[in-house]
């Protein structure tokens, strides 16, 4: 189910959600070409049934050396909530460099009330290593355990971190994996939601550290025009009160490759409750 279609201009991507008050709160990449460059922004949207969506709003500045982007997911921690993405710098032509330099990183927001947000602040997830020596990483994923957090991002395959107050970090190590890492509990164990060169992929564990192969799926790309090129970026969560199947699967479709991360992107939404058999409609 389509939820909103790129063009030549907009391309939409990368989906997180979060259930807040009784609403869907859903973050995303807003691609943007503008006089040859590659604009990449932060995009919100809202809805409370899954199928009407608010008008998207931007909430990250236009700025091609931050180009923030790539929102991983939202936790809870007190009283507010964490989201987590990428900055995405891009102070080129696109047809120069049709993806972000060295210097692309990890950052986080808080917020209480979905309608303003804390300044970003860098993810230094390597313990004491600075920031100019983290080597290039995007797409992170929090998730808690046992009073721990978890940071999943793609480097070397899907790396991880862990932190007890998310300011100090311990890396862990990685495993071979995609982009756009999502972990969600399924059947008391941990489930790895990746995207590789084309569809969405699925692997298991029971401690976040060893994986075996679960899955893979490209839902109905063959018929969908506006994901001939590539469908990716899956992120699920838990559906809802209302919602019929137990997970919630956003992702992107690109139809086009001209730059592949432009692609005239759009976003769309399926549902599971194995992520073996899916559902395209509520």
């Amino acid at each position: 189910m389509l939820i909103f279609k790129g063009n030549d201009r907009f391309a939409y991507r990368d989906p997180t959600c979060f259930l807040f008050e009784g609403v869907y709160r859903l973050f995303f990449t807003v691609s943007e070409k503008e006089d040859g460059y590659m604009y990449n922004r932060i995009g919100y949207s809202q809805s409370r049934d899954l199928k009407s969506w608010s008008e998207p709003i931007i909430i990250t500045e236009k700025n091609l050396n931050l180009n923030f982007c790539s929102p991983g997911n939202i936790i809870k921690k007190g009283d507010e909530y964490v989201m987590c993405f990428t900055s995405y710098p891009m102070p080129f032509k696109y047809t120069v460099r049709d993806h972000a330099d060295e210097s692309a990183r990890l950052f986080t927001v808080t917020t209480k009330d979905f309608k303003s947000f804390s300044e970003p602040e860098i993810l230094l997830v390597k313990g004491d290593t600075k920031a100019e020596d983290l080597g290039r990483m995007i797409d992170p994923y929090i998730m808690e355990k046992d009073g721990e957090y978890y940071l999943f991002y793609k480097q070397n395959g899907v790396s991880l971190s862990k932190s007890s107050d998310l300011k100090k970090w311990e890396y862990l190590g990685h495993t071979d994996g995609g982009e756009n890492a999502c972990v969600v509990r399924f059947d008391g164990k941990y489930l790895l939601i990746h995207s590789p060169t084309n569809g969405i992929g699925f692997k298991l564990s029971d401690d976040l550290v060893t994986w075996t192969e679960f899955g893979h799926t490209t839902l109905l790309q063959s018929e969908w025009e506006w994901a001939k090129t590539r469908l990716t970026a899956g992120f699920a969560m838990e559906s809802g009160d209302g919602i019929s199947y137990r997970y919630t699967l956003f992702f992107h479709g690109a139809a086009n490759g001209n730059p592949e991360t432009h692609g005239n992107a759009s976003l769309a939404v399926a549902f599971t409750n194995d992520f073996k058999e899916f559902y395209h409609e509520l």
